[in-house]
């Protein structure tokens, strides 16, 4: 079943959107502007790899309250959502199949607060049921293609994903942002999020 946004994502990603077409270019100048370029170029394939249960974090399918549930949630229809959830220091992705009134872990710790900065993660997406991913606060995209059994962690080791959309072809963009600010680059991924490849012509 074809994803459906509420009115709340819409918005949402309208203004990731924004900030991706608007936030190139900005902030530097001149010699500045080319330095930064020069310096920060973007990898061509960032390919994942597979997130595997830390020890001591909770096992996939483990009932969590509705009050650690936190941020966006993401319905592909009226019973099947998906979030994230933070617990004992660790984020998880999460899944609900009765509209939201109870949730489950659904596939291993994504993020460990104390040592993990760079795998932070805020946002949440779906394609349908089996795809689905996360972004945001890190350096990296993380996605699922079977509903959660098995996740990959994209790391981008030049900047920071601001936002991930499906195009019209159903394969996955993400908006990578440069640590200087001065650039944001597009990779898609024909593959749910299991390699990325960098496109020099933003929209493609």
């Amino acid at each position: 079943m074809p994803f459906i946004p509420s009115p709340r994502t819409v918005v949402a990603a309208a203004g990731l959107s924004a900030v991706v077409l608007g936030s190139t270019g900005t902030g530097l100048s001149g010699a500045s502007t080319r330095a930064a370029s020069a310096a920060a170029k973007p990898p061509q394939i960032v390919t994942a790899t597979r997130v595997r249960r830390s020890q001591g974090t909770l096992a996939s399918g483990t009932p969590v309250a509705s009050a650690v549930v936190a941020g966006q949630r993401v319905f592909t229809d009226a019973k099947h959502g998906f979030a994230l959830a933070s617990v004992s220091d660790a984020d998880y992705p999460v899944a609900t199949t009765d509209g939201g009134k109870t949730w489950r872990t659904n596939g291993p710790a994504l993020h460990l607060h104390a040592a993990q900065a760079p795998l932070a993660l805020v946002f949440v997406g779906a394609v349908n049921r089996m795809t689905l991913f996360a972004w945001g606060g890190g350096q990296v995209i993380d996605t699922t293609t079977d509903g959660g059994k098995t996740w990959y962690r994209a790391l981008f080791s030049n900047g920071s994903p601001i936002a991930v959309v499906q195009n019209l072809n159903g394969h996955l963009l993400g908006f990578v942002g440069s640590f200087s600010g001065a650039s944001t680059w597009q990779y898609l991924s024909k593959d749910g999020g299991r390699t990325w490849h960098y496109q020099a012509t933003v929209g493609r």
